[in-house]
């Protein structure tokens, strides 16, 4: 990836450029992304390779972008890193879209994502779901989401506690592990996690 950052950081100009996902295929874990760069207007559009191995997660999509990361550090890792938490409610007389609000509210800003609510919250991801109920389980969050919506909580008539977590884990073949090495590749809205990222010119 270092010679594709190196470029993108020296040769790209954002108000002229785009970097665009033309194709994607698997061959069993690991994936390989195909990208269309223009790094200005007075260049011909580049095609590169990103090989990602032991892929975990993604989401693409093909439109053209300006942005390209690569990162230990997103937050998007935390599903996989931090301890998995159920919250427990009780006595609820928050009112359904004020609860529903809240737990989103609480998930872009630790997430940086509106997307990633219906994985964590109970059921329907809509202020018709578990928010609407007098008691039951909220949702299973991150370790830092859920701290973050516990804070929210603590002065609102609600009752709510946490439960001990899990930490996640991934079958390696014999037994399940916990994650390790995991990055984040971001191309615009899409991402891939994986373990290692290799990129290169077609």
């Amino acid at each position: 990836m270092i010679s594709l950052l190196a470029a993108l950081e020296s040769r790209f100009d954002d108000a002229e450029g785009g970097i665009r996902i033309t194709g994607a295929d698997w061959v069993e874990d690991d994936l390989e992304v195909t990208l269309s760069i223009t790094f200005h207007d007075d260049c011909e559009t580049e095609q590169w390779t990103i090989s990602c191995k032991d892929v975990v997660e993604e989401s693409l999509r093909s439109e053209w972008v300006v942005g390209l990361d690569v990162s230990p550090h997103s937050p998007l890792l935390k599903p996989f890193l931090e301890q998995d938490i159920p919250i427990m409610f009780s006595r609820n007389e928050i009112a359904q879209e004020a609860l529903f609000g809240i737990v989103c509210s609480c998930c872009i800003e630790v997430m940086g994502r509106p997307d990633y609510i219906d994985r964590f919250i109970n059921g329907e991801p809509s202020a018709r779901g578990i928010c609407s109920s007098s008691f039951g389980l909220l949702g299973r969050f991150p370790a830092s989401l859920a701290e973050r919506i516990l804070d929210a909580l603590r002065d609102k008539p609600i009752q709510v506690n946490a439960l001990a977590g899990i930490t996640p884990k991934k079958w390696n073949g014999s037994e399940h592990v916990p994650y390790s090495q995991l990055q984040v590749l971001k191309i615009g809205q899409s991402y891939v996690i994986a373990e290692r990222f290799d990129g290169r010119r077609r």
